[in-house]
């Protein structure tokens, strides 16, 4: 595989393929924070203050326990998530699912029209990219940059297929984001992770990117000058 990865070519990606880099952006996002570490990364950040430690936030975490455990026996999504649903109505929870609702409404529907719509949604605003990587024939891996300003623009969408993770294919696609940023007067790169997502903040670190806010939320920002 070392050589596959070594004749990994990146480019912007192209409609027809737009469904197949929606898979890899959701697969790697719940791969990344439904996983027994992310939940006990959030209980060490309740007990330590770096999490807001309301009710909601509690419960998030007994949900995302529910979910990790069964999809590491299931190793499925679909499997996890009825499971986990199952486990939290039969524990008289969804009056938290109210406030999970009311809290993040508007925003799991602004995410949710991105991923439906990647191809268009990027294409149609200026300054605007998404990038795919590509190995024999293969998307293995995406990431996207949303134009903010003159001279800021936003990291989104950084995601690879785990067989191909820790093979620097993640380094070479922040490596076309940031040439690009270069090319197009951008000034300062910037990215939100999550405190669920340690390995990706640690891949951001050492792509030179630093933590400037962490909010109760379990929200990171991290910041680059260019």
């Amino acid at each position: 595989m070392e050589n596959d990865v070594k004749s990994v070519t990146i480019r912007e990606l192209r409609q027809e393929e737009a469904t197949v880099a929606r898979d890899i952006v959701v697969d790697g996002l719940y791969r990344q924070t439904v996983t027994i570490r992310a939940a006990f990364e959030a209980l060490r950040a309740v007990i330590q203050g770096r999490l807001d430690p309301q009710p909601l936030w509690v419960m998030c975490v007994v949900l995302l326990f529910f979910m990790a455990i069964s999809y590491a026996f299931s190793n499925s999504v679909l499997v996890s998530v009825l499971v986990s649903v199952v486990l939290t109505v039969a524990s008289s929870l969804p009056v938290i699912w109210g406030l999970i609702y009311v809290e993040f409404g508007k925003y799991v529907h602004k995410e949710r029209m991105e991923l439906e719509h990647l191809y268009s949604w990027y294409n149609a605003k200026p300054g605007s990219r998404f990038w795919v990587a590509v190995c024999g024939g293969k998307i293995i891996g995406t990431a996207a940059l949303e134009r903010t300003s003159d001279t800021t623009a936003e990291l989104r969408r950084m995601s690879v297929l785990p067989e191909y993770r820790r093979r620097g294919v993640a380094t070479r696609l922040m490596g076309s984001f940031q040439e690009f940023c270069k090319s197009d007067g951008v000034k300062k790169m910037f990215l939100t992770t999550s405190l669920l997502q340690p390995e990706a903040v640690l891949l951001y670190q050492k792509c030179g990117f630093v933590i400037t806010e962490t909010t109760p939320k379990a929200v990171i920002r991290l910041e680059k000058l260019i």
